[in-house]
């Protein structure tokens, strides 16, 4: 095969990924690259912002653009990641839409069809596909009527049913988006496979053990960002310093050899009562979140990790618009 030929059979391109909270949309993007490059949990606003995860073949690249789930927002934080999405819509090569197939469509799912709808213009948009995800909760007689239903909202000749957790058809629907995609050259290097600096991955891991182990009036309101990482072998890491909130307790992690990377993280929450459940009793809800997500720091980073982690208060930081953007949460 000549060089021309090998060149030409190549297809890249960024797919947009949509869909309600909780329908399987970071879980199947971490499925194809193949690492985690996005967290997941069953709470809503899981995602936060626009996170690229690059799955790379030697004959095909997909660039997946994970977004914040669509849902109706209850403070400006909630109004950005809408707006989040709504601009991911557009300078794609391919949007794949995710729902809950064993689910009819409720409100939320019209609205995502009206957005969907507006971002393709006159048919001249990027080509749709759609996922009826969780398959396998689905039942057998009210297949479908689930299938019609969501077609009918999201016209597209390109559907497929999928179990991401159960990995079925996954395969299939990736075969799918590839023959979609515009034949060229890779968008990024094969050895990429997402455009989160480290600091921001490892402190998205806190955020992922905190929606998983309290309560449920604490995810919506959990920040987690860097404070300091200090790793004399990788200046690369630094960044300007966020908002140091008054207030706070700590945790220590686990010590290292010589080359341990230590990092300080703020766990940003709301209300004290918040404070009182992240921390727990003697400081041992805290721990517990710290021990695990320095687990997967380490295995992330190949290094062993010294994790502090320090809870903080600012009240109704999600409607201040001047410490959204100090924390990147601002589009």
């Amino acid at each position: 095969m000549s060089s021309s030929e090998s060149v030409s059979s190549f297809r890249a391109g960024l797919v947009a990924v949509v869909g309600k909270p909780n329908v399987g949309k970071s879980s199947l993007v971490n499925a194809v690259v193949g690492q985690k490059v996005s967290i997941v949990s069953d709470k809503a606003q899981t995602t936060r912002r626009r996170i690229l995860g690059i799955a790379s073949r030697p004959d095909w690249q997909i660039v997946f653009a994970d977004t914040p789930g669509l849902h109706k927002p209850q403070h400006r934080l909630g109004a950005m990641l809408n707006e989040t999405m709504r601009q991911s819509l557009s300078d794609v090569d391919l949007v794949l839409v995710m729902v809950d197939a064993s689910r009819m469509p409720g409100k939320d799912d019209r609205t995502l069809a009206e957005m969907v709808a507006s971002s393709q213009g006159a048919g001249a948009g990027p080509p749709l596909v759609l996922c009826l995800n969780k398959m396998d909760l689905l039942k057998a007689a009210d297949v479908q009527s689930h299938y019609d239903a969501y077609a009918a909202l999201f016209p597209t000749e390109h559907i497929m049913l999928t179990s991401v957790t159960r990995e079925q058809n996954v395969d299939r629907l990736v075969e799918l988006l590839v023959s979609l995609l515009p034949e060229g050259t890779p968008l990024y290097d094969p050895d990429e496979v997402t455009d989160q600096p480290m600091r921001e991955l490892a402190a998205e891991l806190v955020r992922e053990k905190i929606l998983r182990l309290t309560r449920q009036e604490v995810p919506h309101a959990v920040h987690v960002y860097v404070e300091e990482w200090d790793d004399s072998g990788d200046p690369s890491p630094e960044a300007p310093e966020p908002p140091r909130p008054s207030g706070g307790e700590g945790v220590g992690g686990e010590g290292g050899p010589e080359g341990t990377v230590h990092i300080s993280m703020v766990v940003l929450v709301e209300t004290e009562g918040q404070k009182a459940i992240v921390i727990g009793r003697g400081g041992q809800m805290l721990k517990k979140i710290g021990t695990e997500a320095r687990m997967e720091i380490e295995e992330m980073l190949e290094r062993h990790v010294f994790l502090q982690l320090f809870v903080k208060v600012r009240s109704q930081w999600r409607d201040n618009l001047r410490m959204l953007g100090e924390l990147g949460l601002r589009t």
